[in-house]
């Protein structure tokens, strides 16, 4: 087994202990919508940068399906992204920022440490910080669609109940 294997093994592992341990049961709702949502954001954005050869991903779980690594585009970064919106602080806005850059931080962190030690990611013409701003973008656009779309379903359910 190859080292890239490995490591496709152990973040499939460590994502489902995370989403068995660190989602409870009150919040599945919020994690699955940020999940899909996330996903189909970073899909797009994922496929753009390799189309114009930013990035490559030179060992994939299906190489004749997609050029994308399946597992960080569709099972990692969303995970992390539903961890960071289900967990996020609701005080203020500065402890936000702080806790969204610390996420990201982290998330850029392990891609990047992925891309070094590993084959599969590389980064073509890209750096790690395009990567930071990257994962912001997604988060933050993520993060303002969930609140969006569970605030306008807390009116309709008052509403509702109001009849």
């Amino acid at each position: 087994m190859t080292l890239e294997r490995l490591v496709l093994i152990v973040i499939w592992i460590v994502s489902i202990l995370a989403i068995i341990l660190f989602i409870p049961k009150n919040k599945r709702r919020e994690a699955i919508l940020s999940f899909l949502a996330c996903q189909a954001i970073t899909w797009v954005n994922s496929m753009l940068h390799v189309k114009y050869g930013l990035l490559e991903f030179p060992v994939r779980e299906f190489p004749k399906a997609t050029d994308l690594l399946f597992t960080s585009e569709y099972m990692m970064y969303p995970l992390m992204c539903s961890l960071y919106f289900i967990h996020e602080p609701g005080s203020s806005n500065l402890l936000r920022l702080f806790y969204l850059a610390g996420c990201i931080s982290c998330l850029t962190l392990i891609d990047v440490i992925i891309s070094t030690y590993t084959n599969l990611i590389k980064y073509t013409n890209y750096s790690w910080y395009w990567t930071w701003i990257d994962f912001f973008l997604i988060f933050l656009l993520t993060n303002v669609y969930c609140k969006w779309f569970f605030k306008r379903g807390v009116l309709y359910q008052e509403r509702r109940t109001a009849r």
